[in-house]
């Protein structure tokens, strides 16, 4: 391989050391590739059978067996947004990159196609991607070691359910409403495994849709999904309070799960932590000045051997407001909060409370549960992952069809990265979609072939990790599926 030398200069300027090159725009190289850790998706495919396992659980999508099929197509929907592109027209763009299209299991639609293909995909085939994603977790929790593989398989499976709102511009997009808080949006509902940091299942719907409406069905599906990866130990379930309901505590309790949800303060509640001793309340895990305690208050309605956890949180008068838009004023009872405004009393408790089923009888054992519930912020961490490093900030299209495999494309780009660093991690924490495709995505590559095999060239940084990267994946492929 050729370098580039600088000739020395004889100047005795101080400083001046070299000459400055002099280049010039050559005629466009079509072994150049942007996009050369695109290689890593292939083998990721080869080495998981992510095409494969997509592709049985979709189903044909067309009369014909031609062209693209299911999985191919949802997988090159999760690689557009992968590499960088945040618009259907990024289909476009990654097939004038021959080179970087080449590397990939199957070709790039161009954007019209991709939107055709999209209109073909209803629920169940939707629900048919979130059977083949349970398919590949399973494959790549097995390149786990034994210990940590046995610890998330066998032990407590926690799974998040939450909503995140979409901004859209233009009422004549389908199912796009106003939300309560006056945006044009829809509203994505996931439920996400925390211990393998995947979405199990999501839905896209209007931005007025009911968490409690939809929770039941997707429980089920993100149930039957953690079994089909191979979990076999306790499933909890976590979500706030637009997930409180006595259908959706059923539902979980049906199913033979636990679940932790956030209560709405009413009535009930407030005369119930009156009748709280002062000294039952115990000091919360990791938030000073907070305690925690056990209500005798049951929710009418819900299953059998359901609770209610409190915590209290002590303010100043000087940092509560009197504004009822304050959400730090709205969490204190009325009778306190009148006091504190009125100069009667210095100080009041802010609350919260969560549902559970969960057999507590201990104080730690109740500040521990508090403590992890509190600390429920992986699945803020997806949307935040999918709208900053995906194309989930966004709606595309006027078809609803069409927003929700752009959805879908990317909670799959989410997973990837997630399989991808199981097989070979970046760093002790999780990498996020932007960091993945910065270090090992986006990088300039030139093609050339060497006795009749095809090699990526990058720079001594970049090649040298992925190099590596690739070696990890490929060592997946030898060990024995579970």
């Amino acid at each position: 391989m050729k370098t580039i030398s600088r000739r020395r200069t004889t100047s005795r300027t101080p400083g001046r050391r070299w000459s400055r090159l002099r280049a010039r725009v050559g005629v466009p190289d079509g072994s150049l590739t942007e996009n050369g850790g695109l290689v890593l998706v292939a083998e990721l495919d080869r080495a998981l059978g992510v095409t494969a396992a997509l592709d049985a659980g979709i189903g044909p999508v067309k009369a014909r067996d031609r062209g693209l099929s299911g999985g191919e197509f949802a997988l090159a929907m999760a690689v557009v947004q992968l590499t960088g592109e945040d618009h259907l027209v990024g289909f476009d763009r990654l097939r004038a990159d021959r080179v970087g299209e080449a590397l990939l299991p199957a070709p790039v639609p161009p954007s019209t196609t991709a939107a055709t293909l999209a209109t073909r995909f209803d629920q169940a085939r939707r629900e048919g991607i979130e059977a083949g994603c349970a398919q590949v977790t399973a494959s790549a929790l097995s390149a786990l070691p034994v210990g940590e593989r046995a610890r998330v398989l066998a032990g407590r499976v926690t799974i998040d359910m939450d909503a995140k709102d979409v901004e859209v511009y233009s009422v004549r997009k389908e199912q796009v409403v106003r939300s309560y808080k006056g945006e044009i949006a829809g509203r994505v509902h996931a439920a996400h495994w925390a211990q393998t940091g995947t979405v199990l299942a999501a839905d896209l719907l209007d931005g007025r849709s009911d968490g409690r409406t939809h929770a039941p069905g997707q429980v089920d599906r993100a149930v039957d999904a953690v079994r089909a990866a191979g979990a076999t130990g306790p499933v909890l379930f976590q979500g706030d309070s637009g997930y409180y309901a006595g259908r959706v505590a059923e539902k979980i309790a049906v199913r033979g799960c636990l679940f932790r949800l956030g209560v709405p303060r009413s009535q009930p509640l407030w005369r119930a932590v009156a009748r709280v001793h002062e000294d039952d309340w115990t000091d919360a895990l990791d938030y000073p000045g907070a305690q925690v305690a056990l209500l005798d208050y049951v929710p009418t309605g819900w299953p059998d051997g359901t609770r209610v956890i409190a915590r209290r949180v002590r303010y100043d008068a000087a940092v509560l407001s009197a504004d009822p838009r304050s959400r730090r004023s709205r969490t204190v009872g009325k009778d306190q909060l009148a006091l504190v405004l009125d100069g009667i009393a210095d100080t009041a408790y802010a609350y919260s409370f969560i549902a559970t089923n969960e057999n507590l009888d201990l104080d730690e054992e109740i500040a521990v549960a508090e403590w992890e519930f509190r600390r429920r912020t992986r699945i803020e961490e997806l949307f935040r992952d999918t709208a900053h490093g995906a194309g989930l900030n966004h709606l595309p299209s006027g078809s609803h069809a069409v927003n929700s495999m752009w959805m879908w494309g990317a909670l799959l780009a989410y997973n990837l990265t997630a399989w991808l660093q199981m097989l070979s991690p970046l760093d002790t924490a999780r990498r996020r979609i932007a960091t993945v495709r910065r270090l090992l995505i986006r990088r300039a590559a030139r093609c050339t072939i060497t006795a009749r095999r095809h090699e990526l060239h990058f720079t001594a940084t970049a090649g040298e990790l992925i190099a590596n990267t690739l070696a990890r994946i490929r060592a997946h492929r030898h060990l024995p599926a579970v």
